[in-house]
């Protein structure tokens, strides 16, 4: 709780929850029945939050609480733990409850500002603190709970895979959305469903057939920007919570557990080793003929030492890592994904595939401007000559060409439709968001802010949320490439600020 990433994704989401609840005037919906949405009491505002945050801090908050376990490993606390009588499930099921007060700290602030929303949008209902505590306990609590787990289990069964972890969770998400979360809530569904949503959105759509006799569509959960202007407003009460449902959400923290058990048998504790290839040292001695000393070697009749002040030796070197880090099978998806974008409608290669193929790079990106410190030479490269002007815009520099070159394919086929507002709209998005990388991981000091941001945008990208295309796959104008483009020069200029005080205050 002490970090930058957590205080402003703590932030964020009181930013979020206040939307969550939308004003009359709004025009955009959180949860929609049909054609039917609540009016604002206190079992609208209750469960409406309750279940919104379940979701949204289900998938942002397992990219916030995972690394515990390898943090332990790069700090070498992990080395002492390993000596110390701890088993390996106490260990473990410490890490995991502490995951879960991190995220109980967020939902509990979340909670208080769900009420705050009830007097703010109140139009003259009474207040029951109940309507508010009940969906909070029965469905957001068992969700982090079990988010806590998964966060948990991905590191000791993928290790250092972290892209993987992120990808199979991202995955895993969109899976129990579409098979649990959609459709009919029969009975099975809502035992099933971990985020505890269904059981609220089926009763939801009980109501409305009991009071209205007409049998709803479907439920809209998310922020939906469609026209309000026909939907109907009700006044819902205090839906029943079953026992059945009660045990269910019980089996599941039960469930959690018994996993962050199993995964404790298979647990290192600690005993990672790290392979390293080693290269034969030749003998500096060795290259001295017999019968010279050193004192005998001249330096003036040494050749000269060329200097180079120029900023492509930097730009190759950092391309370079950006193109070896992480595994060398991820390239074999962004290849595929570079192939997708040749195949694929121009609609979904722009609006789906794009997006992706850059998300996977966010391991690349993350410590683009970090990872200095994190190996302890930016005392070396903070000493360098013109650290900012040379070495910072270097590393923003080969950012822009590797997002830009896993682009070319769609940049070039909108080159051969003519399609120029296109091709500006994909090179701003490169700029911003390798921009963007530099500016977090400069304002938080490492890596964890920038993941959580990332993946946020680009969740809200393949939901077609309009305010969150940074690459033209919705907003195409003149003024949107006029307004990205304000953007990254302010997010530039205090990424170089940020850096030269950094430097000076060393």
């Amino acid at each position: 709780t002490r970090s930058y990433a957590f205080l402003i994704t703590l932030a964020i989401s009181l930013y979020i929850a206040y939307t969550f609840v939308p004003a009359a005037d709004a025009k955009y919906s959180t949860v929609q029945i049909g054609n039917f949405r609540g009016e604002n009491n206190s079992a609208w505002i209750g469960y409406v939050t309750a279940i919104m945050t379940s979701t949204f801090l289900s998938l942002i908050g397992f990219f916030l609480v995972t690394g515990g376990i390898k943090k332990d490993i790069d700090t070498g606390i992990g080395a002492i733990i390993a000596t110390t009588p701890v088993t390996n499930f106490k260990y473990l099921l410490s890490k995991m409850l502490s995951n879960f007060l991190v995220l109980l700290t967020i939902t509990g602030i979340v909670f208080i500002m769900s009420i705050v929303l009830f007097f703010i949008r109140n139009k003259g209902y009474p207040f029951h603190i109940i309507q508010f505590i009940l969906p909070y306990l029965f469905t957001t609590l068992p969700a982090i709970f079990i988010v806590s787990s998964l966060a948990i289990i991905a590191e000791v069964v993928l290790g250092k895979w972290v892209l993987l972890q992120y990808l199979l969770f991202f995955i895993l998400f969109n899976v129990i959305v579409v098979n649990v979360m959609q459709g009919e809530g029969t009975d099975l569904k809502i035992l099933l469903d971990p985020f505890g949503a269904k059981v609220v959105t089926t009763g939801m759509e009980d109501f409305i057939q009991k009071h209205y006799h007409i049998k709803v569509s479907g439920v809209s959960l998310g922020f939906n920007f469609s026209d309000k202007k026909d939907a109907k407003t009700v006044s819902f009460d205090e839906l029943p919570w079953s026992a059945m449902f009660i045990i269910s959400r019980l089996v599941w923290i039960g469930f959690s557990i018994a996993l962050v058990f199993i995964s404790s048998i298979f647990f290192h504790r600690f005993d990672v080793k790290e392979k390293i290839r080693k290269k034969k040292k030749s003998n500096i001695s060795e290259n001295i003929p017999p019968g010279v000393l050193l004192q005998d070697i001249k330096l003036s009749l040494m050749p000269s030492v060329n200097k180079n002040y120029s900023v492509l030796p930097f730009i190759k070197t950092e391309l370079i890592m950006l193109f070896r880090k992480g595994t060398k099978w991820l390239w074999l998806i962004n290849i595929g994904g570079m192939i997708s974008l040749i195949f694929t409608p121009l609609t979904i290669a722009h609006q789906v595939v794009l997006p992706l193929l850059w998300f996977l790079q966010i391991s690349r990106l993350s410590d683009i401007a970090t990872k200095e410190k994190t190996n302890r030479i930016h005392y070396f490269t903070y000493a360098a000559y013109q650290p900012v002007k040379r070495l910072l815009s270097s590393q923003i520099i080969a950012a822009i060409i590797l997002i830009v070159a896993l682009a070319s394919p769609l940049i070039i086929r909108y080159l051969i439709t003519g399609n120029i507002m296109q091709v500006a709209s994909i090179f701003a998005g490169a700029v911003f968001i390798a921009s963007f990388a530099v500016f977090i991981g400069l304002l938080s000091g490492g890596k964890k802010l920038f993941e959580i941001l990332f993946f946020a945008i680009t969740y809200c990208n393949l939901n077609l949320i309009p305010f969150s295309d940074y690459f033209g796959g919705i907003n195409n104008s003149v003024h949107y490439i006029i307004l990205m483009l304000m953007i990254i020069i302010v997010i530039i200029t205090a990424s170089f600020a940020m850096r030269k005080y950094e430097i000076r205050h060393l």
